[in-house]
């Protein structure tokens, strides 16, 4: 994901740390460098689930020529061609590209939104801050909502009783009086959307697999064995038969990650929050981040 999902999952973090009052200083730091972490694992894991989804229709595109079996395509053959990659391939990618750059279009919103909302925390801060803190806020949301019908989504949970830890005084505590349960809804749209992807991308990891199977494992079998590089060919089978499946099971244990922040931020805000839920936190993602930076391809 874009870079600013970095910079928003650490704004959360630090917004989440601050209205808690956490027990030291080092809470803050551990907490927040692991949401960093986290969310620089996630920029990786949802540039292989667009590579992955683009990469799987191209395979689609070859497999349907193949299948024809011939040189060249008449004229007639090149307009049904034409027609089928418009409506079975460009589109399912345009429509996979269009909810990553939505999901972008979140995240920038996310880190804007909690930049300024970080400025109530200060002082008593100007109209123009307010005003600003409401007209993100509301762009976000609507985000969200294209979010929602573009992954399908369907309408979340409502979730009220959310209620703020007395020692929030201030501009912010009207903000989040006014807002939490929409922060809440924000980021559990990015965690139910990792959850799609992470679907997806199972789909298209099987699809992938068995025409790559047939393109790069099966066909060269039928030349002659003393056209084939068997080491390669060996190489190359064990790589279609066992790839992308690790990618899969991380994007899921992301979601999964996800959703245990966000009822961690409602423990925070809420002032119920303890130092060993943080330092749990902070040893899975960080455990998990490191995984995915040493295997990152």
């Amino acid at each position: 994901m874009a870079k600013n999902f970095q910079k928003t999952l650490l704004l959360v973090t630090i917004l989440a740390t601050f209205a808690s009052g956490c027990r030291s200083t080092d809470d803050y730091k551990k907490f927040a460098e692991a949401g960093n972490n986290f969310a620089k694992a996630n920029n990786e894991l949802l540039n292989s689930a667009e590579k992955m989804a683009v990469n799987t229709t191209s395979e689609r595109m070859l497999s349907d020529r193949i299948i024809k079996g011939e040189p060249e395509l008449n004229i007639k053959d090149r307009d049904n061609f034409t027609r089928r990659y418009e409506e079975n391939f460009s589109k399912s990618d345009i429509e996979r590209l269009e909810l990553i750059k939505e999901l972008r279009n979140h995240n920038r919103l996310l880190f804007t939104y909690f930049n300024t909302l970080l400025k109530l925390a200060g002082s008593d801060s100007s109209v123009r801050t307010q005003t600003a803190v409401t007209s993100i806020a509301n762009q976000l949301q609507d985000s969200g909502n294209r979010l929602i019908s573009l992954g399908n989504l369907g309408k979340l949970p409502s979730v009220t009783g959310i209620v703020l830890d007395a020692r929030i005084r201030g501009t912010i505590r009207g903000e989040l009086e006014k807002r939490k349960e929409s922060i809440y809804r924000e980021i559990t749209i990015q965690e139910k959307l990792l959850k799609v992807i992470g679907n997806s991308m199972e789909d298209d990891a099987k699809v992938t697999r068995q025409l790559q199977e047939y393109r790069l494992v099966l066909l060269p079998l039928f030349e002659s064995l003393d056209k084939i590089k068997q080491d390669d060919w060996l190489e190359k089978r064990y790589e279609v038969m066992t790839q992308d499946s690790k990618v899969i099971d991380q994007i899921n244990e992301a979601s999964g990650n996800l959703a245990e922040f966000r009822e961690m931020f409602i423990a925070s805000v809420g002032g119920e929050v303890t130092s060993k839920q943080i330092n749990t936190f902070v040893r899975k993602t960080n455990s998990f981040s490191k995984e995915i930076v040493v295997n990152k391809p």
